[in-house]
């Protein structure tokens, strides 16, 4: 039986050295987000495939390349669809909590394209043509069970956002800016990697 534990004990502790994360590593993975605002008939989808390279055994750089549709319904058949695509490079810094846990700062500069589209019945009706800019810095937690597998949570924190639209047919576009500080702990994001190279 003491035998049997110590085999136990050995391979537990040789499963958490192996579970470490540092340089060289890559995770691969990413989040999906869906957000809802009854009062407003509202929905949100954000689809981000993420990467992170380790460059050093605190510090990854990567970025997220993704798509974000949302869905705001305005009447039986009515409703109005916006499509994004995003590029989002992307560098964290992390601090060991323990044996598979990180915390991590992760600042990122986003880009985003695409346009809204109107439908009524079965008439569609292209809109505005959009894009953004966004600054931001999130806190987060790596958590990393296992030799292969990670899950990270994270949190706005500072952001900047800048959002320009241009109607159809017409060369005006709308510039709209601002700025948000703080948590919002009903918006988390959760993510799932896949690790390589530990």
């Amino acid at each position: 039986m003491k035998i049997k534990l110590l085999i136990l004990l050995v391979l537990l502790t040789a499963q958490q050295a192996f579970s470490q994360i540092g340089t060289g590593s890559t995770l691969i993975g990413g989040s999906l987000q869906y957000q809802s605002i009854e009062r407003a008939d509202f929905q949100e989808i954000r689809i981000l495939p993420n990467v992170q390279y380790f460059i050093s055994d605190n510090l990854s750089i990567g970025g997220a390349l993704g798509f974000i549709t949302q869905r705001n319904n305005l009447g039986e058949d009515t409703y109005g669809r916006t499509n994004t695509f995003v590029v989002s490079p992307e560098a964290r810094y992390y601090i060991d909590l323990g044996e598979n846990v990180k915390f991590y700062g992760a600042a990122n500069i986003g880009f985003g394209f695409g346009g809204t589209t109107g439908i009524n019945g079965n008439e569609r009706i292209e809109g505005d043509a959009i894009s953004s800019f966004n600054l931001g810095i999130k806190p987060g937690i790596l958590f990393t069970p296992g030799s292969k597998i990670g899950f990270n949570f994270e949190l706005n924190f500072i952001s900047f956002n800048r959002l320009a639209v241009t109607p159809p047919n017409d060369n005006t576009t709308t510039v709209s800016n601002g700025f948000t500080f703080g948590t919002n702990t009903f918006a988390p994001t959760f993510g799932l990697y896949y690790i390589l190279g530990n």
